[in-house]
């Protein structure tokens, strides 16, 4: 998505008559009031979805200055660029001038899903890529390569062989119909009862009490007051099913002591004039009929990215939408798929800066294949080897022949526009996924151009039979055969 977007320049009908009387004005010899009115047409639009680098700021694909930008990051109103971090999701005010971004925020937004002790978690049966978890009975979905870490790792959440580990993290992320799929997750502290502070986000009900000593539940969690929590909503009066914030003092698992009590949004104003969003796809009834979140998407007459996308069922699916808000009702005139079924693990070859774009290296035999994958301002860069500084800025430039990276992302025309690329230490397995292309059961499988050979000690999970088109994953770990040959192949 260009940060200088051309959308059709929406006049008021007042506004239309003044420019009008002015044109006609200008031919019988007055001035050009129609140039003046047309060239100070500005206004404001929003932008909403994760951080993916930094010099400025980028936010679905587009760059916004925010040097001279109002900041809100969790309440803090002193807050600057140092206290964002990569894969948080924020709310940009962003200036418009005839429906197009200037590249500037005015204001920027943080406020994180939920922070508490997070329970119970596993790893995904199906993928050992996904992990997932409980914080206050919602369920935190976790992706080794597109969740971003601070003060931990996919690999130390739950601690691996203590799966009931209480550490208290803070989570940012999408709405989803299960729970919340995590961009950024933050280690705060380990878990300490009665002096831990904790955030929660959800409707009132089971209101019970008169002030200051009220009781109520957000799901399954009970929330106290008393005279020392500050109640800021309407009227200053908590009513059922007002839509909170709560921060507070844990007691239980089940329980906090709330210190403070704020009104949130659940989705955006009835009007907003240009909008980007992007999100998970909570309920989806047609295309005429989903929602990102709790904002209601209209996108019959929108533009799909890639094609195909318009006849597909979007639950729980990424994706960006482009439009304006009406009424409540967001009318998309774009709607662009924000993840992919390619995913690629090996080591990088060729970095091309001037077109944007690294080739993925495979030791297929006898010849080595290689992935193309391109980039752009939607991109995230994720570095585990580099500064542990989380804004540091890494990018393509930094990427270099021989580096390990894992890539998720989209494939278009035979190459990879890449949505993540995280550069790991140098793992013993490689992988590729994505549509097959052809499949000799006897000899091959390829997979993007890339031919990758079988032997009779290739596992194949469930079993051989798929065709082209259909979505596998092959393991190469050099457990069975030397590298360059398929261990395992798993459709997905």
């Amino acid at each position: 998505m260009n940060i200088y977007r051309f959308k059709p320049l929406k006049i008021p009908t007042a506004l239309c008559s003044l420019v009008l009387s002015a044109l006609l004005l200008n031919a019988c010899g007055g001035g050009s009031v129609a140039s003046v009115i047309l060239s100070g047409i500005g206004g404001t639009g929003i932008v909403f979805g994760p951080i993916t680098a930094f010099g400025s700021v980028y936010v679905n694909g587009n760059k916004f200055e925010i040097i001279d930008s109002e900041f809100d990051v969790d309440g803090n109103t002193g807050a600057d660029q140092s206290n964002l971090r990569l894969g948080m999701v924020v709310k940009l005010e962003v200036e418009t001038e005839n429906g197009v971004y200037t590249g500037k925020a005015l204001k920027v937004s943080y406020d994180d899903e939920i922070e508490g002790p997070l329970t119970n978690v596993q790893p995904d049966l199906g993928d050992p890529a996904i992990k997932t978890g409980f914080i206050f009975g919602q369920k935190i979905t976790f992706n080794e390569t597109t969740t971003i870490f601070e003060g931990t790792s996919f690999g130390a959440l739950g601690e691996e062989n203590n799966p009931a580990s209480e550490d208290i993290v803070e989570i940012s992320g999408f709405r989803s119909a299960a729970g919340i799929v995590a961009t950024y997750v933050r280690f705060i502290d380990d878990l300490n009862l009665g002096t831990t502070e904790v955030e929660l986000r959800g409707s009132i009900l089971n209101l019970m009490g008169t002030a200051p000593s009220q009781t109520f539940k957000i799901g399954g969690i009970d929330i106290a007051t008393n005279g020392n929590t500050l109640i800021e909503v309407p009227g200053g009066v908590l009513v059922e099913p007002l839509f909170v914030e709560v921060k507070g003092v844990i007691l239980s698992l089940t329980s906090i002591l709330a210190s403070r009590i704020e009104q949130e949004d659940e989705d955006f104003d009835e009007e907003v004039d240009d909008i980007s969003l992007q999100g998970v796809v909570s309920s989806f009834t047609n295309i005429g009929n989903f929602f990102i979140g709790s904002q209601r998407v209209d996108a019959i007459g929108a533009q799909f990215l890639p094609a195909g996308l318009e006849f597909m069922d979007l639950t729980d699916m990424n994706i960006e939408v482009e439009g304006e808000i009406i009424g409540g009702t967001l009318f998309a005139e774009e709607v662009e798929a924000r993840e992919g079924n390619t995913k690629l693990r090996s080591t990088v070859g060729l970095v091309n800066l001037a077109g944007g774009s690294f080739q993925v290296t495979y030791p297929t035999v006898p010849l080595q294949s290689v992935v193309t994958v391109h980039t752009d301002g939607q991109t995230l860069f994720e570095d585990d080897v580099g500064s542990p500084i989380m804004t540091a800025p890494f990018s393509l430039d930094d990427l270099a022949n021989s580096d390990f990276v894992r890539v998720e992302g989209r494939e278009e025309g035979g190459v990879v526009i890449a949505t993540v690329v995280r550069r790991t230490s140098s793992s013993s397995s490689l992988r590729l996924e994505g549509a097959v292309d052809i499949h000799d059961p006897n000899n091959s499988v390829t997979i993007l151009g890339v031919e990758y050979p079988v032997d009779s000690s290739t596992i194949y999970e469930p079993d051989a039979n798929f065709t082209m088109g259909d979505l596998v994953q092959i393991e190469d770990d050099g457990s069975l055969n030397p590298y360059g040959t398929a261990d395992k192949i798993e459709r997905e």
